[in-house]
């Protein structure tokens, strides 16, 4: 398992690319549904998502912040992928793991998860739309060796979800503090973090 580390590559440009990550799960896990759902609220949903929302839309940090777990027949990795500005690359690291232990400590509220379920719910038949994307679901579940009903199984899965059971999930298997991070960019003194910017609702 790999250990806590930070490796920074010197690479000429106004910014810093930033890569955090940390072994996750295999495809076949039990906490797949809840990590997934986890994951949406976390960061994988884009533009609403708790990472999107903390360091782009409130700190102007980068252009867009995403988080994924990638489970393969052995653990895949879980990922945080964000470029920016060179100067402020250290407050941004700082700031995302802060996000991301909040997070795990306290889990989704009753709002994001009704949101996440509406939204995966209402999006999973696009994965079977058409000819190719059945063949690749089917692909996945000769792989994978998952059920023949795992469709049926993880869209019932993920309405059946608490918020309690997400917050297990996330904090049996996300440890910001043991992340493996990369840097990528100019060697520059650091600013410190500007001040969040609520929005107006």
């Amino acid at each position: 398992k790999p250990v806590a580390s930070k490796t920074e590559i010197t690479y000429p440009s106004s910014q810093t690319h930033i890569l955090m990550a940390q072994l996750g799960i295999e495809r076949g896990h039990p906490d797949y549904a809840a990590l997934y759902v986890g994951n949406q609220i976390l960061g994988g949903g884009g533009f609403g998502s708790r990472l999107m929302e903390e360091v782009r839309e409130k700190r102007g940090l980068t252009y867009g912040i995403y988080s994924g777990f990638t489970p393969m027949q052995a653990a895949g990795p879980f990922l945080i992928n964000v470029q920016t500005r060179a100067e402020l690359s250290e407050a941004t690291q700082t700031l995302v793991q802060k996000i991301v232990q909040t997070f795990v400590q306290d889990g989704p509220t009753e709002q994001e998860l009704a949101d996440a379920k509406q939204e995966i719910v209402g999006s999973f038949p696009l994965t079977a739309a058409n000819n190719a994307a059945v063949v690749g679901q089917l692909g996945a579940i000769g792989f994978y060796d998952l059920p023949l009903t795992w469709l049926q199984d993880f869209t019932q899965e993920v309405q059946a979800l608490t918020v309690e059971q997400v917050t297990e999930a996330m904090q049996r298997h996300l440890q910001p503090e043991q992340w493996v991070i990369v840097t990528a960019g100019p060697k520059v003194a650091q600013q410190p973090l500007p001040p969040a910017v609520e929005r107006a609702s």
